[in-house]
């Protein structure tokens, strides 16, 4: 079967939610999706197989000191097609899309094992802190190279100062509040 990945439309989104729902096992993901889904820069793409939403990634609006980013996460693929390079077409084609919509860079918490295939690096490179770095659930613990950034322009962004999820600087979260989820897989996190 063919699996083709394409915008999220109108009629996606309880589909989408289930996706997320099932993948992780929790009404968590869903939560998070619904919490960002229509804001300002906010995107989501779907992985359809037989006319069946089979995957779903989210990206968000985030904030590195005053320049706009976008964030990854959550992402979801149904748990009968894991393992298929559904979640990996997914972050290609949403990769693609932020940038042909003018993005600069991209963001998550993630696996560098997964991530690193798609050209993410750890955001420490650019001289950026992991604001979740020793934050952990059970045995998974975030570690400072889990934050990760992939620019998306041959110009680098003028990445400086607090990382924070929200609409523009003044209406964001405060870090104190924001509280990662790690993955089962720990290939993304959620903020």
């Amino acid at each position: 079967m063919t699996v083709d990945v394409r915008l999220e439309e109108p009629g996606d989104r309880a589909d989408a939610l289930e996706v997320e729902r099932l993948a992780f096992g929790s009404d968590e993901e869903p939560s998070i999706v619904g919490a960002v889904r229509d804001e300002d820069g906010s995107f989501a793409m779907v992985a359809v197989e037989d006319e069946r939403i089979v995957g779903h990634v989210q990206f968000s609006r985030a904030w590195i000191g005053e320049t706009s980013v976008v964030a990854l996460g959550p992402i979801a693929v149904l748990p009968d097609r894991q393992g298929l390079g559904i979640g990996s077409a997914l972050v290609r084609a949403g990769c693609a899309e932020t940038g042909a919509r003018g993005e600069r860079a991209v963001i998550l918490l993630g696996s560098p094992a997964f991530y690193s295939r798609f050209g993410f690096r750890p955001a420490l490179e650019r001289g950026l802190r992991n604001p979740f770095a020793g934050f952990g659930e059970g045995d998974l613990v975030i570690a400072e190279e889990d934050f990760m950034l992939r620019e998306l322009s041959d110009e680098p962004a003028p990445l400086a100062g607090q990382v924070a999820p929200g609409l523009r600087p003044a209406s964001r979260l405060k870090l104190g509040r924001a509280r990662p989820r790690l993955g089962a897989t720990r290939t993304w996190l959620s903020w």
